[in-house]
This record gives structure tokens, C-alpha cells and sequence, in this order.
């Protein structure tokens, strides 16, 4: 039988593994050139041209975590959901092919996934300039058992980075065995030196918001507990937040 001729345009290959070696070339193109030729739609979905919108949203999403404050996790929640959404829909455009020439769902993906992730690394700003700033673990109570009327002093070593200061504290019975004194113990709470951020008769495990007003340095509250004669009570910081 006579050879044919090779057609115009035919890929001349020569050798044992010749058609390996022309499809591996072929996929070559097609992936990282994003040629016109009909190879298959996933060599096509993953052309060249399609990388420029996932990745960057991949570099919105990685700005937008460096810049991430440190605070309560739930004041994130949405702005992950921002960010994975973005990504996804990134992901999605990239590896699913294309159905004929026209596909505008495409651009519509990539345009979504855009928003959502600078949607994210907006809020991501937002939190790092207004976010909660948890300061429970740089807050401490100084002294030990205290009575009625006892003045205390808390300390918030941290800058008032915010307006105004979340306070929850726990009131525990010094001696269990011998008194229940907790359920009637109340305490007040004021900024030290600032009469007019005083709150009164604040109950264990009950908030109270205290207005900076501008403060520089460390936070001092003065805290004086008011409980039932001969009652010894123990005061914890469960809970501290800077917050606007």
C-alpha cells in the first residue's frame, strides 16, 4: 500500500512515540495559548486568557487576610463568606468549558466573584479601623477577697485604639462552703477619675459600656463593690472589648 501524503497543515512527526509526542504539543498550546483550534473544552477552559480574573481574585482575597485585625471571630463571618464565595465563583469560570462561542455567564461570573472578594477586602478595612479588639487577656483586677465597699482597680493595658469599652466581670463567693453571697452582689464601675462614665448596680456577668472619650495609654476603671455585711467576694474579667 502507497503512503499518502500528508495533508497541508498536518503535523509531520517522525519516531515510536510520534503521537504522543504531537498530542502533548497540541495540549501544550492549547493550555498555555489559548489557541483557536478545537482540542478539547477543558484544555480551552484552562487557557491563558481565563487566568487573569482568578488570580486576581486570589490577590484580593490574600490582601484582604494580611490586613485582617485581631478580635472576636464572629465579626468575620461575612467578610469570609465574601471572600470563599469570590473564590469559588473564580474557580468555577475557570475550569468549566465554555459552550460555544458566545458565553456571557462567564463575564457575569468573573464580574461576581470581583465584587465579592473587594467587597471583602473592604470590610476587611472597615474591622481593622472600627472593628472589636478583644482585651480580656491584657485586663487585670488588682487584689484579692474583697468586702463591701472595697474599691478595686482594673487595668486595660492596651491603647484606646476605640470609643468606648465593653466590660463583663464575674463575682464569685470567696468561701463557698461558708456563704452564698453572689446572686445579691452588685458593683459599680467608672472610668478612674471620670465621675461622669459611672454606671451603678451592675450585676455578675452583665455588660457595661464605658465611653473612652478620647483616652491615650493604658485604661484604669475603678470598681467598688457593694455586697452583704461580713461577705467575702472574688472579681474576674470574663469579658473586655474595644469597640466603636
Amino acid at each position: 500500500m502507497t503512503a499518502q501524503p500528508p495533508a497541508p497543515g498536518d503535523t509531520i512527526t517522525h519516531g515510536s512515540n510520534s503521537p504522543a509526542i504531537g498530542f502533548v504539543g497540541k495540549l501544550f498550546l492549547s493550555v498555555f495559548l489559548g489557541d483557536s483550534a478545537d482540542f478539547t473544552d477543558r484544555a480551552k477552559g484552562w487557557s491563558v486568557w481565563n487566568w487573569p480574573p482568578f488570580l486576581l481574585v486570589v490577590l484580593v482575597g490574600a490582601y484582604a487576610l494580611i490586613v485582617a485585625p485581631g478580635g472576636p471571630a464572629r465579626q468575620f463571618l461575612w467578610v469570609y463568606l465574601a471572600l470563599g464565595t469570590a473564590v469559588a465563583l473564580a474557580l468555577i469560570r475557570l475550569v468549566l468549558p465554555a459552550r460555544g462561542t458566545r458565553a456571557p455567564w462567564r463575564v457575569l461570573l468573573s464580574a461576581a466573584a470581583l465584587m465579592c472578594s473587594c467587597a471583602g477586602a473592604v470590610g476587611m478595612d472597615h474591622l481593622a479601623d472600627h472593628g472589636e479588639i478583644d482585651v480580656t487577656g491584657r485586663s487585670e483586677i488588682s487584689g484579692g477577697a474583697v468586702t463591701d465597699g472595697s474599691q478595686l482597680r482594673l487595668v486595660v493595658r492596651s491603647p484606646a485604639d476605640r470609643a468606648r469599652l465593653r466590660l463583663t466581670l464575674t463575682i464569685r463567693d470567696a468561701a463557698t462552703a461558708a456563704q452564698f453571697c453572689a446572686p445579691e452582689t452588685r458593683y459599680s464601675a467608672q472610668l478612674l477619675g471620670n465621675t461622669s462614665t459611672r454606671v451603678d448596680d451592675v450585676r455578675s456577668g452583665q455588660p457595661v459600656e464605658l465611653p473612652l472619650g478620647g483616652l491615650q495609654g493604658a485604661i484604669d476603671v475603678e470598681i467598688t463593690l457593694l455586697t452583704e455585711e461580713g461577705c467575702r467576694m472574688n472579681l474576674s474579667v470574663a469579658n473586655a472589648v474595644l469597640h466603636d
